[in-house]
């Protein structure tokens, strides 16, 4: 549990495999909480970063599952460089919002807390092209 850094290739490979099925984003839900959020090496591994086209695209995704317009708030982007990995948090209408995003799938899952229909409401989204790099802007 929580050993993600332990072995980043083995865990990123299984934690995309889980978010890509075609239904079950819960899979990927359960593997992330349990292999990444408490992996202090993970976080501290990870360089914060603005990341204004993934922060747009996270305004959206939480606006869709709310049933209206909706702003995140103190939003943190961390980037696992060397693995083309991005996760972070941020807050949305008193809720919490996690959320990861695999470059090289140009996909990514979002987990708004609690949900509007249950504890957890959970969606997968692109960012079609992916994101741009902040170092060439």
């Amino acid at each position: 549990m929580n050993s993600a850094s332990q072995n980043f290739p083995h865990h990123l490979g299984a934690l995309r495999e889980r978010m890509l099925h075609p239904t079950d984003y819960e899979l990927a839900v359960n593997y992330f909480l349990e292999e990444f959020a408490g992996d202090v090496a993970f976080v501290r591994g990870s360089e914060p970063e603005q990341m204004p086209h993934l922060v747009a695209v996270l305004n959206i995704v939480v606006s869709r599952a709310m049933g209206r317009h909706v702003e995140v708030e103190n939003t943190l982007v961390s980037h696992l460089r060397d693995h083309r990995f991005v996760h972070g948090n941020a807050q949305a209408d008193g809720r919490v919002v996690l959320f990861f995003y695999f470059e090289d799938a140009d996909t990514g899952l979002l987990m708004l807390i609690p949900g509007i229909r249950g504890q957890m409401e959970v969606a997968r989204f692109h960012l079609k092209g992916g994101l741009p790099d902040p170092r060439w802007n």
